[in-house]
């Protein structure tokens, strides 16, 4: 396969996973959708998508790469994973990151079973 074209099927079921988890009920408001995520350090980065507080300034903006507060809990729930924040918010993973962006949620899920919590001032 081409890989213009896988390319293209990639994007396209990015567009349709974003699209299923817009319709799913998370009983609650979403704050942002995102893909290509990874977790590291307590939060999440990846790719935002329909950010609550994007603004006509361009922060928050469809595309742009956000980085979450801590993670303090997260569950799977119609095939997405729902992550809480220590701000409040709720952060929908449509996608990770090709290779260990999974495997970072199971370290997060692991730390915090633990009752461990790495921040970026605990790493320093």
């Amino acid at each position: 396969m081409s890989s213009i074209k896988r390319i293209v099927e990639q994007t396209r079921d990015v567009a349709e996973a974003l699209a299923r988890a817009m319709g799913t009920s998370f009983g609650r408001e979403v704050t942002a959708y995102l893909t290509d995520a990874y977790l590291v350090a307590g939060c999440c980065v990846g790719v935002v998508h329909r950010h609550v507080r994007a603004d006509v300034y361009g922060r928050f903006q469809d595309g742009h790469r956000v980085r979450t507060s801590d993670v303090l809990a997260a569950h799977e729930q119609g095939g997405f994973w729902a992550l809480y924040t220590a701000t409040g918010s709720l952060y929908v993973i449509v996608t990770f990151m090709e290779g260990s962006g999974r495997q970072s949620l199971d370290v997060l899920l692991e730390q915090r079973a633990k009752g461990l919590h790495a921040t970026p001032a605990r790493i320093q």
